[in-house]
């Protein structure tokens, strides 16, 4: 099952998850008329807005589930699993996508329909489950409902694009990256090299908490990799590679892990990881969230690491 963005080729999927609630909400609605009054509009907005989310199955393409919701209002605006598909297993997907993207550190609404139906109740249930409360009897569009809220909690709110996609898919765009729009930086301190090319930058403490940690960076903007021309993605990793021999060289790391991630900054670059015989993560992946106490016995070894490597870079240069 892929969990992912509704588009516009989606709207026939999305409305005929909606009609298999048809039986359901006809026999508890007042007016049953008013039920999809203004839906197609509500649909296109929402894919629009990045704001509606399907549960697909891969290999049928049938749509097993559906969630919308408000980032402005903090609400969650519709949601549907088909009979056909695994209701928790579903519900549980495309709820983590609607929690994390809208403020779990602020009430989340949602309002649901008020019925003994099997169907229905099984997802009143669910969101009972998840921390749902009932607050109190509402009428939507003619049919009766139960208003729900999920209380604020204190959880840590990432930067990836797990938690605010508008703004991680406006950075996307080269107008907009950070990387090629924000002025010349004054604090040079952690630049290794800089040149018309690449970016290649130290880090302070460092994530994982590893001596040498740093980023390779095209200056180019590309927002996947496979975006790169073939002579530029061999031009960026042999200067990875080049890099990576002189950290190995400085630091005395047994290895060096090399990472492309990009699902915060959406700006292609690539972490390099030097790895030691008493690192944090034996046998494991490294926790980039890690960063104190910083490897470094003193601020001044971490600028003479900068220095070192500036100098290793220089003279490998110039070797050439």
């Amino acid at each position: 099952m892929l969990v992912r963005w509704a588009t516009e080729q989606d709207i026939s999927l999305w409305m005929g998850l909606s009609k298999e609630y048809d039986p359901y909400i006809s026999e508890i609605a007042t007016d049953f008329g008013k039920w999809y009054q203004g839906f197609q509009e509500y649909m296109t907005r929402k894919i629009e807005q990045h704001e509606a989310v399907l549960a697909v199955d891969r290999m049928s393409g049938n749509c097993n589930g559906a969630i919308a919701f408000s980032r402005s209002h903090n609400r969650i605006t519709f949601f549907a699993v088909s009979p056909k598909a695994n209701h928790i297993k579903t519900a549980e997907r495309l709820l983590c996508v609607a929690l994390r993207q809208l403020n779990s550190n602020h009430n989340i609404l949602i309002n649901l329909p008020e019925s003994n139906n099997k169907t229905l109740l099984a997802d009143r249930y669910f969101f009972e489950n998840n921390k749902f409360e009932f607050t109190k009897k509402v009428e939507i569009d003619g049919c009766p409902m139960f208003e729900m809220i999920r209380k604020a909690d204190d959880n840590k709110r990432g930067k990836s694009f797990h938690y605010n996609y508008p703004e991680f898919i406006k950075a996307a765009q080269q107008e907009f990256c950070p990387c090629t729009t924000e002025p010349e930086h004054e604090d040079k301190s952690h630049d290794i090299l800089k040149n018309d090319f690449y970016w290649v930058r130290g880090e302070y403490p460092g994530q994982g908490r590893l001596f040498g940690k740093l980023c390779v960076i095209p200056l180019q903007h590309y927002f996947h990799y496979e975006d790169m021309p073939e002579a530029d993605a061999a031009d960026f990793m042999s200067e990875v590679k080049r890099v990576g021999k002189a950290l190995r060289k400085i630091t005395g790391a047994v290895k060096i892990n090399y990472e492309m991630h990009a699902n915060t900054g959406t700006h292609i670059h690539i972490h390099l990881f030097p790895r030691y015989l008493d690192d944090d993560f034996p046998s494991a992946p490294i926790d980039y969230r890690i960063t104190e106490p910083a490897p470094y016995e003193s601020y001044d070894e971490y600028l003479w690491f900068i220095k070192q490597m500036r100098r290793e870079l220089k003279q490998e240069e110039m070797a050439k």
